[in-house]
Formats: C-alpha cells, structure tokens, sequence
C-alpha cells in the first residue's frame, strides 16, 4: 500500500537542456551521467511542465524523460506526443494515481477538498501514462495539472537503481 513518506520526487531530464547531470539511453536502458558530456539534462521539477508541454496545442513540444526513482524506471516521451491535461483544483488535493501510473477512464485520480468543506472525486477520462503533474497555487487554492499520454511513451530501466 502506499504511504506519502514513500514517495520520491522525480527528476526531470529535457532534451537539449544544458545541466551537470544528464540521462543518457543506450540499448534499451538508460544510466545517470556526471559530468554531463551527452544526453537530456537535468531541470528543476517545477520547470519541466513549461519546458516540455504546450497546454494550448495540447502537445509535447520537446522531447523529455521523467525518472521515476521509487520504480527505478524512466519515462521517455518523445516530442509530437499528444497529451490529455486535468485539472485538479481546490483547498487540499490528495493524489492518488502518481507520475508512471496507467490509468483507464474513471481511474481515480485525486480527491479534492473544495474551499465549500465538500470532497470531490478526479477522475481520468481516457486510457494513458501520467508523464507529469505540475502545480502552482491559484488564490488560497491548490492547482495540480495531470499530464497524460495515451500513447508513444516508453518505459525503461536505469542501470544501478
């Protein structure tokens, strides 16, 4: 069952993004390199969303890799990546499918605690790999964003995790 105290942030690794660390992928699998010489670089988590999506388009713009560190596998979703966004808004959000996770439609995603006192239920409308949930605040609120993709993402191990 999970806890919160098992959760691992996960890093984010972007497509010609200048950084002291990169995920490089060779065969099929994928290792962490430092110094830096090839590969995606490593961005703060909280940059990734507007580095990589384009909410408008609905699209990835740039391709990117999201390392999921309590499975020991990355995520690599190419760029042209059509995606699927909700919004989870509200004075509390408790997620419950997280990045890596594939979920179906009426998958539950978060419950949300409205400013109202009431509980409301996310759910997913379509089948897909969460590859991201940004945040920010909106007012007093919390603002989550899923990112979901029905299809082109590959999952692969890295060496040493």
């Amino acid at each position: 069952m999970y806890r919160p105290s098992d959760y691992q942030f996960p890093r984010v690794y972007v497509e010609g993004a200048e950084s002291g660390e990169c995920l490089v992928l060779d065969d099929g699998r994928a290792r962490i390199e430092k110094p830096c010489k090839r590969g995606m670089g490593l961005v703060p988590y909280e940059s990734g969303f507007e580095m990589t999506i384009d909410p408008v388009e609905a699209v990835v713009k740039r391709s990117y890799a999201i390392y999921i560190p309590s499975r020991g596998e990355v995520l690599i979703v190419p760029r042209g990546t059509r995606v699927y966004l909700v919004e989870a808004l509200g004075v509390q959000v408790n997620h419950v499918a997280l990045e890596g996770d594939t979920v179906k439609p009426g998958s539950i995603l978060a419950y949300i605690l409205t400013g109202k006192g009431e509980t409301r239920t996310l759910r997913s409308g379509v089948e897909g790999v969460i590859i991201y949930i940004g945040w920010g605040l909106e007012g007093e609120l919390n603002r989550y964003i899923y990112v979901i993709a029905r299809e082109g993402v590959e999952r692969v191990m890295v060496d040493g995790a």
